[in-house]
């Protein structure tokens, strides 16, 4: 999994830090049949940052058949996490033509899907 930074990024952004990144998909991906356990896990700190605060896929894959949901893990909207940031999140990547979350072992590693993120 590679991430390729576009020109002008990381840039402050208020008080906290953002990038934009060309993310190629995994070599294979995770598919464990439940949607809690499968997906492609991502750490802040692959980005330089301590945590995320917003992952955000800007929309199909570079080859227009997949595209792809982030889920930030550790996320709240109630209790002591309320607006804390995360360490990790997870891919789910789909196919487009089917809507059905990608194959185990599938290699996605040709294409691409372009990531905004925000953390500090």
């Amino acid at each position: 999994m590679a991430n390729r930074t576009l020109d002008g990024y990381p840039a402050p952004y208020c008080d906290k830090i953002e990038t934009v990144v060309d993310h190629d998909g995994p070599a294979s991906y995770n598919n464990t049949g439940t949607f809690a356990t499968s997906g492609e896990t991502i750490n802040a700190s692959d980005f330089g940052l301590g945590g995320f605060e917003l992952v955000q896929v800007d929309a199909l894959s570079s080859d227009g058949l997949n595209y792809a949901y982030v889920i930030l893990t550790g996320q709240s909207i109630t209790g002591a996490n309320k607006g804390n940031v995360g360490v990790q999140a997870v891919i789910h990547w789909y196919v487009l033509l089917t809507n059905v979350e990608v194959a185990n072992a599938i290699n996605l590693s040709g294409k691409s899907i372009r990531l905004q993120i925000r953390g500090v």
